[in-house]
């Protein structure tokens, strides 16, 4: 066996994903699927059963997505939140194989709590990516946006859906260090080119205040995500119990 697949391999066939090509994002996955049968890591395998389970469900294939599910649940994948929320895991829910399989999936206190994080965190992630946009229509300074994220969780998880809640979480991560990366090199290239042909367009003083702004808010994301750091409930169970018989907050109604 080689090497287990790992970030990067993960992170290209995701990458469809979000740009919101359901369709070809199945297809790198699917594409993915056979390395990593046979190179693990055993958690990642079911991390992409799992989001073949959604991608077939989301595009109508309802056994096809019964399949996935079936073979992520097999492998120890329990993340409940993504099967309560996500659209496809909706569609699936309409078969009559899916009830079999829901009660097979199992989640500690322990996990169930970080999982809540790492969906709340990808949420804040989506928002500050927003805020960044916004703030930096105008911005006349060619300082490079800082962007900070929460460390992952190390705790040693119950279930495989902890760790592909991570990765997911790790993915979408760098896709806004990709995204912010791509922004100012296009925001910094315009002013140099303006700069290039017209002289100076802004007085030294309204770059610098706009440079001083930059930091300012810069300063307040990283105040912002050293609070939001996951920090587990001392002696929270780690004996998983049925998802089923937890409360659900959203999504869809069995």
């Amino acid at each position: 066996m080689g090497m287990e697949v790992g970030f990067d391999e993960l992170y290209t066939a995701c990458r469809p994903l979000v740009h919101g090509d359901v369709t070809r994002g199945r297809q790198a996955l699917t594409a993915l699927l056979p390395e990593a049968w046979r190179r693990g890591p055993r958690w990642g395998l079911a991390m992409i059963h799992a989001m073949l389970a959604d991608l077939h469900g989301r595009l109508g294939d309802v056994q096809g997505g019964i399949g996935h599910l079936r073979a992520a649940v097999d492998l120890g994948w329990n993340d409940c939140l993504t099967i309560w929320s996500d659209p496809g895991f909706a569609a699936l829910a309409r078969s009559p194989h899916f009830e079999g399989i829901y009660a097979r999936v199992w989640v500690s206190p322990a996990d169930l709590e970080e999982l809540r994080w790492l969906r709340a965190e990808a949420g804040a992630i989506s928002q500050e990516l927003s805020r960044i946009a916004a703030e930096n229509v105008g911005r006349l300074d060619h300082g490079l946006t800082d962007v900070f994220h929460c460390p992952l969780p190390t705790r040693a998880p119950d279930g495989a859906g902890v760790l592909g809640a991570r990765m997911s979480l790790a993915i979408l991560q760098r896709v806004g260090l990709d995204l912010v990366a791509s922004s100012d090199i296009a925001r910094i290239s315009g002013l140099i080119a303006v700069d290039a042909i017209d002289g100076p367009s802004y007085p030294a003083w309204e770059v610098w205040r706009s440079g001083d702004a930059a930091d300012s808010r810069a300063a307040a994301r990283l105040a912002a995500a050293r609070a939001r750091a996951f920090r587990p409930t001392p002696g929270l169970s780690s004996v998983p119990v049925p998802a089923g018989a937890l409360p659900r907050h959203g999504g869809w109604t069995a």
